[in-house]
């Protein structure tokens, strides 16, 4: 995706994520988040909006140098929407502003320039949250597919790749991706060392030991652990996704 394809995602994920609330209420419990409630989870996100805003602005240079107080006064409950869709305001003013070759710290692998970055992250962050939000209403607005796609990639080969994600086997055992309504697909290396993921090329088709398949939109939520494996379609050892599914827990820095 595009940089300004990514702001205008956040703009109508934010616009999701707002509706959301409305519908459900902020005492309301979010399936997809134990023990969270949906006051929880907007707090949460807004919080990382403002932080994500403050490395944006002053261009810093490792997460130690961010302010400790970056969020502000919390809002009552009733203005909790309007709060969440201020900081995501702020938010793309503030990566619209920032210079192309914006010089501030990443912590992802093959991580595309800090201004891209940012953009992007808070984008899939926001994207899944939204998803949280929905799921306490039992609902689910589809992604747009470049979207999706674009999630799958960033999961793949820059969450879980990094050192100390907790995602080891005993010898080396492969996991394929590959999306039904997209050419992209991707394989993973499972072995004592951190994994490694490789972008296959076109007509790629080595096998794996495990193959998964599905929609861009499925397979991004089901990776995050937004929705049931069984929405994909596996061939071969489906304990290898299972591994994956229970070792890879994101976290938002």
């Amino acid at each position: 995706m595009e940089f300004d394809e990514m702001l205008s995602a956040l703009s109508r994920e934010g616009a999701l994520f707002a509706t959301a609330i409305n519908a459900v209420g902020v005492d309301a419990p979010v399936p997809t988040c134990p023990e969270w409630t949906v006051r929880d989870l907007v707090l949460h996100q807004g919080e990382v909006h403002r932080w994500a805003a403050t490395v944006v602005a002053g261009a810093i240079p490792k997460p130690s140098a961010v302010p400790d107080d970056v969020v502000g006064e919390v809002p009552t409950d009733d203005m909790l929407a309007d709060w969440l869709i201020a900081g995501l305001d702020g938010l793309i003013r503030t990566l619209r502003a920032a210079p192309a070759d914006l010089a501030a710290f990443t912590f992802l692998n093959d991580a595309p320039p800090a201004r891209k970055f940012w953009a992007r992250r808070q984008l899939h962050e926001t994207e899944m949250h939204r998803v949280d939000a929905e799921s306490a209403a039992g609902a689910f607005t589809p992604f747009e597919p470049a979207s999706a796609e674009d999630g799958v990639d960033e999961m793949l080969t820059g969450f879980a790749p990094r050192k100390h994600t907790p995602l080891h086997a005993d010898g080396a055992h492969t996991l394929q991706i590959e999306l039904t309504d997209s050419p992209r697909r991707w394989r993973m290396t499972i072995s004592e060392e951190p994994p490694r993921t490789d972008r296959l090329a076109a007509g790629d088709d080595s096998g794996a030991d495990c193959t998964v398949s599905g929609t861009a939109a499925d397979m991004y939520r089901a990776l995050w652990n937004r929705a049931d494996g069984n929405v994909l379609a596996v061939r071969g050892d489906r304990s290898v996704l299972d591994l994956f599914r229970s070792s890879v827990k994101i976290r938002w820095s």
